[in-house]
Order: structure tokens, then sequence, then C-alpha cells
């Protein structure tokens, strides 16, 4: 038997489904008005009846309940985080598709690899995989988490979010662990060869479209190490490419303050010997 229109408009009044975008949306009003000294009562009252949220959710939201609530994927602010939100500012991206937030991530078979083992140890996720993407000379990993898809979001809207973040815990382990997994992402180490030099010089590049995030990592990368790096411009020649931006470590004392205090997949073993024969 189907519904009368009153009694459709009653039913769905009783079931009230928000979605997780518009629970956000409503939640952060909570907050603000909770912030303006607006009564519990109240702030109850007004978001329950302008995003149709049930009064006992938002009541629960006025407590310190999460309005992501246990299925679509929570975080925890570890230092291992701070790598992985650092890996996906460099080589990754997120995306709303069939009521999933996922989070993806293009990049070399080890970085991958490494980065999916440590996805686990900082979201619900309990496993992510890496797998070969068909087709072309990359992996990738995928996976859904709600949380982590819309920090990134406020993230890359405002980096202040993230320079916040990093004070949680450790600040110092915790820049390390964000400039290690950005310089997975979007690092090199160059081996400059030229014939005044008998043993190549290394320089470590990081690269990338956003002045702002290699500023940040300019910073990090000073307070947590003390190393000091140059962050110049390069001009694209082919038409609609944006100003890509290089932060570079020349110095021999940083190159080797760098690798002592981080483990890259960027170092591999014909690099790494090339490394070794610089800094001795």
């Amino acid at each position: 038997m189907s519904l009368t229109q009153p009694a459709l408009r009653q039913f769905r009044s009783r079931i009230a489904v928000t979605p997780l975008e518009k629970r956000i949306e409503a939640y952060e009003r909570v907050q603000e008005l909770l912030s303006r000294n607006k009564s519990t009562y109240a702030v109850v009252h007004t978001i329950s009846k302008q995003f149709g949220v049930s009064q006992s959710t938002v009541y629960a939201w006025t407590k310190g309940r999460s309005p992501l609530g246990r299925r679509c994927g929570r975080i925890a602010y570890t230092k291992e985080l701070f790598y992985v939100i650092g890996s996906i500012l460099g080589d990754g991206s997120i995306y709303f598709w069939k009521n999933g937030y996922t989070i993806w991530l293009l990049g070399e078979r080890e970085f991958c690899l490494k980065y999916a083992r440590i996805i686990p140890s900082c979201t619900s996720s309990r496993s992510a995989t890496a797998y070969p993407y068909r087709g072309r000379n990359v992996w990738f990993v995928k996976f859904h988490n709600a949380e982590l898809y819309f920090l990134i979001r406020q993230i890359r809207k405002d980096l202040g979010i993230l320079s916040n973040l990093l004070k949680r815990g450790n600040i110092s382990v915790n820049r390390v662990n964000l400039i290690e997994g950005f310089f997975d992402a979007e690092g090199c180490v160059k081996v400059i060869k030229e014939r005044v030099r008998r043993t190549p010089k290394i320089c470590l590049d990081f690269s990338n479209t956003d002045a702002n995030l290699l500023d940040l990592i300019q910073k990090a990368l000073k307070c947590a190490l003390g190393i000091e790096a140059t962050l110049t411009s390069q001009k694209d020649k082919r038409p609609n490419r944006k100003m890509m931006y290089h932060l570079r470590i020349y110095s021999k004392d940083g190159v080797r303050k760098f690798f002592q205090h981080l483990s890259t997949t960027k170092n591999n073993s014909e690099k790494a010997r090339h490394v070794e024969n610089w800094l001795r």
C-alpha cells in the first residue's frame, strides 16, 4: 500500500537521515553557537530545526560526541598520521563517489608499499593494499576514511590547520614524519655529475606547485633538523602550466642530517652509494 503525501512527509520527518557533509556543517554550527555562550537548550533546538538532525544527536555533540560516528572512518593523531598527510599533500587526491570518502595515492612501488603499511597505525582501516596501476609504470593505494577526507580538504584550504596539528604531541617528531612523507611523494635525490668533480655532488629536491606548502616544509626542516633549504621557482614554458617551485638542500651537512633522521624510499641502492661517497 502506498503512503499518502502527508503520511510520507511524516514518515520522512521521523527517520531524518542527513548526509554526512550536512552533519559536519551542523556540527561546526554547534561549536560556533557554543563559543558565543548560547545555552545548550537553544543550541539543540536551533540546530535540530535548521538541519534536520535529531535533538538527541545534537545534545550528544554538545557533550563531545563526534558527528563522524564509527563506521565512516576515523583517524588517530599519532606521528604516523603526519607521514600520511605529507604523502597525500604530495601525490594524493581525495574524492567523494558512491557515498564513499575516498583517499587515493599514486606513486612508485616502494613508496606505495610503505604508505600502505603505515595507514593502519593512524586510521580505523585495518589494512591498506598497494596495487600496480594497469598499463602504467606506477602503483596506487585507495581506501575510505571520512575524517581524513575532511581534514585534507581543510588543510588544502588553510595550511594554518596543519601548522596547529603539528603541535599535538612531539612537534619535532611530527615535523620529521611530515617531511618524510612529503619527500617520498615529491622529493628527489639528485646526483650531480660534473667533469670537474671526481665524486658526484648530492642535492635533495622537493618540488610542488604550491609555494606556501613548500614554505611550511622549509620551516619544518629548519626547526626540526636545523637544515637550511633554498626555495626557488621555475616557469614551465608549456601553455597552461602552473609555476613549479623547488625546495633544495645543497649543503653536505644538510644532506647528512637529512639521512640521519629520515628513511626515504627515494634513496635507492645506486643513489645510496653516491650519497655515501659524497658524505665521506
